[in-house]
């Protein structure tokens, strides 16, 4: 290894790697970490890593000594779950209490054998090691989700909903639009809401707002749609030819032969996402169309003009994060419903985090505890950082220097009058989609004239109201750039090992490095196919202070200083790392302000090697009743019978 002279142990290989969330980590219903004036009750960090043999499960405490909880070798696995204690009340219990906590897997050979590969979803009882229910189906499962509500299983082009405490079917969709990759079809799902991308636009359901135009349009973009155009105009003649004559050309991509093979059925539309109510939504089949009525559709809108490749939901489900096929921009949208229907509620573009004009593939999307930071992470092995507000506007050294989310206007804001001030300029502008002055010969050369028109009319009828947020004026699009491009290294550098009686032959190492602003060194492409790295980010409370002070205690540790979580990211080789973020006003402004910008000085702190090797004894169920996942889901279960009463 690259702390030691002998030859390299021989690793497994990894397939895919996911931060989980379960009882061991749920801070709301654990009592463990209820205790507010405890020190050192934080939940820990639960890790799952995908084998081409197998998987493995580990947990990191905050004590930084990582502790091995499960680990099998029964065939590739392409995606696998901890299911969380169900939600129940006085009219539902769950049938499987006794049983808990529950392992959901998709593998390559079920548990009846004939199934063809990848086509069930197997229930072990991590307390009995024994299986307690297979979910079959006829074609290949890509993932699985699940909440305190429902397990939901993901196929292409389709989606299955299965509530949590009987797993009988509740509801499932056959509307969601296909994804190349790396997610063929990506969804969001929330403590409650279930966001997908629907292969439609139906404007009797659509609600406000959507995806408005980035507005970066820098050199390289220009030329390279420059060349794009040039491009379209030379292979216009041939996509002719090709609907007339019913073929593709060689070299085809897989977007155009995905829309070829579908456009004798129906014309589809990329980019809309749907979010319905996993509570309210009637069972069955979901439809979205003229025809149905609007129950349990909390959203839809177009988000944006290609397909969808990922999305995610911030902690409070108010904030849902979307990426298309290119990987240039991020869309950050604020979901404010309506009780009545889809079409009355609001979707404000909040943001457009702008990662580059290269081509990428997003795999993973993560927030922070606060929402006031983004990670996301694409194929390439970069994680890309992002500074952002719950409530919109431009990310500053008063909104991000504070260890607390700040309000949106500061005091002198506030007592100036200037959020009256800002409010009747937008009203006049016509907010975020307003036609620019001067582009047009005549007042309604602008396509959105007639809309803001009759807008303005109906907010005419509701002045006694001015604060509500779903009527228009919409609130101005911010583009934000990235802070920290943060790439993991192959070698870890000066770094010194370390062992606690927990680590089960895994290595937890403190890195001697000063903080650098700079990326870390890049990966050599040669050790993945294609160039790609499956890589995972999540952000938590800081570990690197056992490796360097072991004898310090925790409520002297000096990272409670940090006003940003630690970011932890763990790659394709096994190899968890500990970056460490100090976001500071930017260097080059003239003066210190409230609306100055931001910098970000990265630092890795901490890594753990978490790869196994073919000589690792596995670390089956059934398990002892010490096994911290089983005094989780004790503990949380009782709390749940306390709440049901």
């Amino acid at each position: 290894q690259a702390y030691s002279g002998t030859p390299p142990e021989e690793k497994e290989k990894i397939i895919w790697v996911r931060f989980e969330n379960a009882d061991l980590n749920d801070k709301s219903r654990n009592m463990e970490f209820h205790e507010i004036h405890s020190t050192g009750n934080e939940p820990p960090l639960l890790l799952m890593i995908g084998y081409s043999d197998g998987m493995q499960v580990w947990s990191i405490p905050i004590s930084g000594e990582a502790q091995e909880l499960f680990s099998v070798r029964h065939g590739p696995v392409r995606a696998a779950r901890i299911l969380p204690a169900p939600q129940i009340s006085a009219q539902k219990c769950d049938n499987f209490s006794e049983k808990r906590p529950l392992l959901g897997v998709c593998k390559s050979i079920g548990s009846s054998g004939t199934s063809p590969p990848y086509c069930c979803v197997d229930l072990y009882s991590l307390r009995t090691g024994e299986m307690v229910k297979s979910i079959q189906f006829k074609t290949p499962i890509y993932d699985l989700h699940c909440n305190k509500r429902i397990l939901v299983v993901v196929l292409q082009e389709k989606i299955a909903a299965f509530d949590s405490c009987t797993f009988t079917k509740k509801f499932f969709v056959t509307s969601c639009y296909p994804c190349p990759g790396p997610n063929m079809n990506p969804i969001a799902l929330g403590s409650r809401w279930l966001a997908y991308a629907e292969n439609k636009l139906i404007r009797c359901h659509q609600s406000r707002g959507g995806a408005c135009g980035d507005n970066i349009q820098s050199y390289t973009a220009t030329v390279i749609s420059a060349a794009k155009t040039i491009k379209t105009g030379l292979t216009m003649v041939g996509k002719v030819v090709t609907q007339l004559t019913g073929t593709l050309p060689s070299g085809a991509t897989e977007e155009e032969i995905l829309a070829h093979s579908n456009i004798r059925r129906s014309p589809l539309v990329p980019g809309i996402i749907t979010i319905i109510d996993t509570e309210t939504v009637a069972e069955g089949q979901v439809l979205v169309s003229e025809d149905s009525d609007s129950d349990g559709i909390v959203a839809h809108f177009p988000a944006h003009e290609k397909p969808i490749c990922c999305m995610a939901f911030n902690p409070s489900g108010m904030l849902l994060v979307t990426t298309d096929t290119l990987g240039h921009d991020f869309h950050v949208f604020q979901i404010l419903t309506h009780p009545w229907s889809s079409s009355q509620s609001a979707v404000h573009h909040l943001y457009t985090l702008h990662r580059g004009e290269t081509e990428a593939k997003v795999q993973d999307i993560s927030f922070s505890h606060d929402c006031r930071w983004v990670v996301v992470s694409t194929l390439r092995g970069t994680s890309h950082v992002f500074p952002i507000n719950p409530y919109g506007g431009q990310p500053c050294v008063r909104t991000h220097m504070s260890p607390r989310v700040v309000n949106r206007m500061s005091r002198f804001q506030k007592s100036a009058g200037l959020e009256e001030i800002e409010q009747e300029l937008t009203s006049k502008q016509g907010g975020r989609c307003s036609p620019v002055p001067g582009l047009s010969s005549s007042p309604s050369g602008s396509p959105l004239h007639g809309k803001l028109n009759s807008q303005d009319t109906y907010n005419n009828f509701t002045n006694n109201n001015p604060g509500n947020p779903r009527l228009l004026p919409l609130p101005s699009l911010t583009v934000v750039l990235p802070l920290a491009q943060i790439k993991q290294p192959m070698t870890l550098g000066t770094i010194t090992k370390r062992t606690g009686p927990y680590l089960f032959g895994a290595g937890c190492f403190s890195i001697k490095a000063p903080c650098k602003s700079k990326p870390a060194p890049q990966i050599s492409p040669s050790k993945s196919v294609g160039g790609e790295f499956c890589v995972a980010a999540v952000f938590g409370s800081s570990r690197s202070w056992f490796a360097n002070n072991p004898g310090l205690k925790r409520e002297k540790d000096q990272s409670k200083q940090f006003v940003v979580e630690s970011l932890y990211i763990i790659s394709c080789y096994g190899s968890l790392m500990e970056h460490v973020l100090e976001p500071r006003p930017l260097s080059t402004a003239p003066k210190i302000s409230d609306d100055t910008p931001l910098e970000m000085m990265t630092c890795p702190r901490a890594s753990w090697t978490l790869v196994r090797t073919p000589q690792w004894n596995e670390l089956q169920p059934p398990f002892n009743a010490n096994h911290p996942l089983l005094l989780a889901a004790d503990a949380v279960q009782y709390y749940q019978y306390l709440l049901a009463g």
